[in-house]
């Protein structure tokens, strides 16, 4: 009997049933970097009390990617069709100063917690969140995998690969948390400085529920202000600082920042329309 096989890059992770989807008759979707946390196979129409997936890991369903993300506040209708933003921002108390020394193959150092999130920080609180270190003409940038609660003011994260070269102590490390963990709706954030998009969701969520947020593919996104393809010329889509979203290229003024690029629009024509094909995270 003749035998087939599956030609593919390296993949990490599960993948949805090979054939058709018995649900939606649609090609099985592909889950990635981490399986299934509890086993539970949580479709992106769907929200849960109950973590199934560590946050940020991703899913690809026909032409769309989805991220797992965690709400800090409720999205309620009509928001869940506006974009999201996240509320971890990167602030001065994200930098955090080593206590300890890296070597070139270990992947560990213990930081100063201080100031950040008022020196409370969880277990493996920052897992899928990046550390970078710029010190004394080195640089490193590296995925956080876990950390330690905070005791006596101290944290060790563990990253996943070896930092690479020495950093001593007393050297900087910057932490971005996940962009995923924490998000609000644009409408509903209360945020000092930068607040960029970081995808649409699907559905309403309850605060503090866990669902998948669409960054990537065919979408619709509400009318905030003028429909993208209403105006003209201007086929890209823009976010702006306010949560609205249009086809406005204007450069932002005073203390408003000037609006992110999150796609462009689909069809043709002028008629204008909220059908954008989002191109925040693949």
């Amino acid at each position: 009997m003749r035998k087939t096989a599956l030609y593919a890059r390296r993949l990490i992770g599960d993948i949805g049933p090979l054939g058709n989807d018995p649900a939606t008759s649609l090609p099985g979707r592909i889950f990635a970097p981490a399986v299934a946390i509890t086993g539970y196979d949580q479709p992106y129409d769907e929200e849960s009390v109950t973590q199934h997936f560590e946050i940020g890991s991703r899913m690809v369903v026909d032409e769309r990617t989805f991220h797992y993300s965690q709400a800090v506040a409720a999205i309620v209708y009509p928001n869940q069709y506006r974009l999201a933003v996240s509320t971890d921002q990167i602030l001065a108390v994200n930098d955090m100063i080593s206590t300890t020394a890296t070597t070139v193959a270990g992947r560990t150092v213990t930081l100063t917690v201080a100031a950040f999130q008022g020196g409370a920080v969880p277990l493996n609180d920052l897992r899928n969140g990046y550390v970078e270190c710029n010190a004394a003409g080195i640089y490193a940038w590296r995925k956080i995998v876990s950390n330690t609660a905070v005791a006596g003011g101290l944290i060790t994260i563990t990253v996943d690969r070896p930092f690479g070269q020495i950093f001593a102590i007393g050297s900087q490390f910057s932490i971005h948390k996940s962009l995923y963990k924490n998000v609000v709706d644009a409408t509903a954030a209360a945020l000092v400085g930068f607040a960029p998009a970081i995808g649409l969701p699907p559905i309403p969520v309850q605060i503090a529920y866990y669902f998948w947020l669409q960054t990537y593919g065919p979408c619709f996104i509400g009318p905030t202000g003028a429909f993208p393809l209403s105006v003209a010329n201007q086929y890209d889509v823009y976010y702006h600082q306010d949560g609205t979203t249009n086809s406005s290229l204007a450069e932002g003024v005073a203390i408003q920042p000037s609006p992110q690029r999150i796609g462009h629009v689909m069809g043709s024509g002028n008629y204008g329309s909220g059908a954008v094909f989002l191109e925040l995270a693949a």
